[in-house]
């Protein structure tokens, strides 16, 4: 009969890299003694904030009473008016950046009234100490073209 194997980590262990890659490969011989290790590590990945979300209008009318709103937070901004090939921003303090859908709503040169939801995905190669900025480029045929970035290291004011 096997003993049992008790095993503890703190989070500073599991932040080091190939810990949690060394507790899989050990999972085949005490899967029932690593189960909730390897959740625990599943769910410490490196954790990111953003300060700001960019509107980008790429099309060649203006866009109007534009409303940026976190779908599940409820938070919410607008830009009046955005001019052909113009910009609107906004910028506040860092907040932890969960994954949620973003809604963006725009009217356009007619008064007609568009809306869209976008999920910003966050790529591997972001530096978790920097801040992230979502971007929303708006075409002139409604689409949308919504990513994150980041600012080089160094950059920072």
């Amino acid at each position: 009969m096997p003993k049992a194997l008790l095993f503890y980590a703190t989070n500073e262990q599991k932040k080091k890299p190939g810990f949690c890659a060394l507790l899989k490969f050990c999972k085949n011989s005490c899967a029932a003694s690593f189960g909730l290790l390897l959740t625990s590590c599943a769910s410490l990945g490196p954790t990111y904030n953003y300060n700001e979300v960019v509107v980008l209008n790429q099309s060649r009318a203006p866009l109007r009473d534009v409303l940026i709103s976190a779908t599940q937070s409820g938070r919410m901004f607008s830009c009046g008016n955005i001019a052909p090939r113009g910009i609107c921003s906004n910028k506040f303090p860092p907040q932890p950046y969960r994954g949620l859908p973003i809604q963006i709503e725009w009217a356009v040169g007619s008064g007609q009234r568009r809306s869209r939801t976008v999920e910003l995905e966050l790529p591997a190669s972001f530096d978790s100490e920097l801040p992230l900025r979502g971007v929303l480029v708006i075409d002139g045929q409604g689409g949308i073209d919504a990513y994150l970035q980041q600012e080089e290291p160094g950059l920072r004011p």
